[in-house]
């Protein structure tokens, strides 16, 4: 098409109103993907003290379903607490007698929260394993490549500890 054609289609009202209700659709769609994607839970946000915990007893009840494993508490620690990155909206002014030029920023709010554009996760720290079972070689093994695969932090991270009884 070249850029005539597409101008006849412009010219007739109706084309217009249906173009702006599909760039409507559209944007709305992507809207409505945005917040699926910010509104459910992440498979894994260590933000909050109740977020650790839960990732915590995941963790845990994996353990106890290597064999020889038993009965396993975790703990997991954070070098720090998760960075994020908020929209902010800009606008310039500038006065053309004196030439001065001023940004007024503001952050972008959606239901009256900050909009959060992107999230950098904290990176562990150290875990330490307790379990039943860890006075075995095979298990303390076993154990050690849960927990580095599923957090992936380095083996000497990593510390295991038979559970007293």
């Amino acid at each position: 098409m070249n850029k005539e054609q597409i101008l006849k289609i412009f010219k007739n009202k109706n084309n217009r109103i249906i173009f702006i209700i599909f760039i409507i659709g559209v944007v709305l769609v992507l809207t409505a993907q945005y917040h699926k994607d910010t509104g459910g839970e992440s498979a894994y946000t260590p933000t909050s003290a109740v977020s650790v915990q839960d990732e915590e007893e995941r963790l845990a009840e994996m353990l106890t379903q290597i064999e020889g494993a038993g009965r396993v508490s975790v703990m997991i620690t954070y070098e720090s607490g998760t960075e994020k990155s908020l929209a902010y909206e800009t606008r310039t002014s500038s006065r053309e007698s004196s030439g001065e030029r001023s940004e007024d920023r503001k952050a972008v709010t959606s239901g009256g929260e900050p909009m959060v554009v992107k999230e950098v996760y904290p990176q562990v720290k150290g875990v330490i394993v307790a379990a039943d079972g860890a006075d075995s070689a095979s298990v303390k093994t076993a154990i050690r490549e849960a927990v580095t695969a599923s957090l992936g932090v380095s083996a000497h991270r990593v510390c295991i500890f038979k559970k007293e009884e």
